[in-house]
């Protein structure tokens, strides 16, 4: 069975006592009467139904003011954290592109907790040659300090491979910034003249083969070619490119 609500009783009985009143109740005495059965049953209807829902509504509108100004303090500390680090980001940015106009970075540590609390981050470097990442401090006086990190790879072979005196080189670093603008615009202009291969020497000069097996050199050479220790790395990141890569003796041929 269903259950009325106390609203819907009291109007019942209301109207049970009224209709009452209207049937035994004559002369001066019945407006009072009604008047003062309804004054009561107003009176009723506000302490019982209208006052607790007014109290209920107002707990919840001062829960609610409670919850928004416990989730003030941690909106507005996220909001400073994300300026305080885009602001780093454009110093680091201004700071990398005084000396390479070209540099990327992106970060590879947490940003929003070094931009608040300071400290060392590291980030990767783009387009800065024979380096990769870069350490940068922030102290709590703000001073920003960016310091170029170069990782040497480990070469197989033995320790004498590495070249006496030489710094280590990174094949993909030299191809991104020495060697990809030489080599795609050869192979456009050679293979719209029937041309599939090329070979490169260790000195970066560059030979096409003719179709009188011939070999001559291309107009272009490759600047700061890498030596031979590193040409199973080099062939490697042709390959990546797309190309097919050989390294021999004397020299790699590499074909598209």
């Amino acid at each position: 069975m269903k259950k009325e609500s106390p609203l819907w009783s009291s109007i019942s009985l209301l109207i049970g006592i009224v209709i009452a009143i209207l049937a035994l109740v004559r002369g001066r005495m019945l407006l009072p009467l009604l008047l003062a059965v309804f004054a009561l049953w107003l009176l009723w209807w506000l302490l019982t139904q209208a006052l607790p829902l007014w109290r209920n509504n107002r707990a919840y509108r001062v829960k609610e003011a409670q919850l928004r100004e416990q989730k003030a303090p941690a909106n507005s500390g996220g909001q400073l954290a994300d300026a305080l680090l885009c602001h780093v980001n454009y110093r680091i940015t201004a700071m990398l592109h005084a000396a390479y106009p070209n540099a990327r970075w992106e970060w590879l540590d947490e940003p929003s907790r070094f931009a608040v609390e300071g400290g060392t981050a590291r980030i990767r470097v783009y387009g800065i040659p024979e380096h990769d990442y870069a350490d940068v401090k922030l102290d709590q006086k703000a001073n920003l300090d960016c310091s170029l990190v170069k990782l040497s790879p480990l070469m197989p072979g033995s320790p004498d491979a590495q070249p006496p005196n030489r710094q280590p080189v990174n094949p993909r670093i030299w191809f991104e910034t020495r060697g990809r603008a030489v080599l795609e615009a050869l192979v456009t202009d050679l293979n719209s003249r029937g041309h599939s291969s090329l070979t490169v020497q260790e000195n970066g000069e560059i030979f096409v083969q003719t179709k009188e097996n011939e070999t001559e050199p291309a107009k272009e050479a490759f600047l700061d070619f890498p030596e031979k220790v590193y040409w199973p790395q080099l062939v490697k990141v042709l390959e990546s490119e797309g190309y097919a890569a050989d390294a021999r003796d004397a020299d790699i041929l590499v074909s598209w």
